[in-house]
């Protein structure tokens, strides 16, 4: 597991676009911080299997407060993150990159009542388009779950309830990564978890 910063405070918003946390190769992924009012120097960095709290100069094209990192690879997988020049912190995104079969679901917490699509896709490594046009199992928590005939699985209006790890299975081509939905309450404090 990638261990996340230790940071002095939460001020700043890191959003990623596609608005996602798995990813096939060579995908271009756009890791953007939003900090209101700030007059401080903010960047992108991550920690990946291999080092740790590098910033965005290293590993991607700095853009302003954004960094893009143009034909993803697996040593891309990792913990993402903004900070400042005074150690202040954004939430945490970790992103997976994988070949094959990936399930597709928001990269950051949804709020009870929204409604949520996870796409389960398929592609050739060397392909330019995946694609969901298959029935597929899906799982939760590792047990079987629902099968679909669209390689989607749907929620309306989400809850606390359906807050899992979901893993989708293509009939002939394997299975995805984990990925965790998470679910908070309107009324829950936002927090970020830090490690040390």
């Amino acid at each position: 597991m990638m261990i996340a910063p230790v940071c002095l405070m939460i001020t700043a918003t890191l959003s990623i676009h596609p608005g996602r946390s798995v990813f096939f190769f060579y995908e271009t992924v756009t890791l953007s911080c939003a900090v209101p009012g700030s007059f401080s120097s903010w960047t992108v960095k991550r920690n990946t299997s291999t080092r740790s709290s590098v910033s965005c100069e290293t590993w991607g094209q700095l853009n302003g407060s954004s960094c893009t990192i143009k034909g993803v690879y697996p040593s891309d997988s990792g913990v993402y993150w903004c900070e400042s020049d005074s150690r202040e912190c954004s939430n945490t995104i970790n992103i997976t990159v994988a070949t094959g079969v990936i399930l597709q679901g928001p990269a950051v917490p949804l709020t009870e009542g929204d409604s949520v699509t996870l796409n389960c896709s398929y592609k050739e490594k060397y392909a330019k388009e995946s694609t969901s046009n298959f029935s597929a199992a899906f799982y939760r928590n590792g047990t079987f779950f629902e099968k679909t005939s669209e390689g989607r699985l749907s929620f309306i209006h989400v809850s606390k309830e359906n807050e899992a790890f979901y893993k989708c299975v293509h009939p002939t081509k394997g299975e995805s990564p984990e990925i965790r939905l998470e679910v908070r309450g309107e009324d829950d404090v936002r927090f970020h978890e830090v490690f040390v």
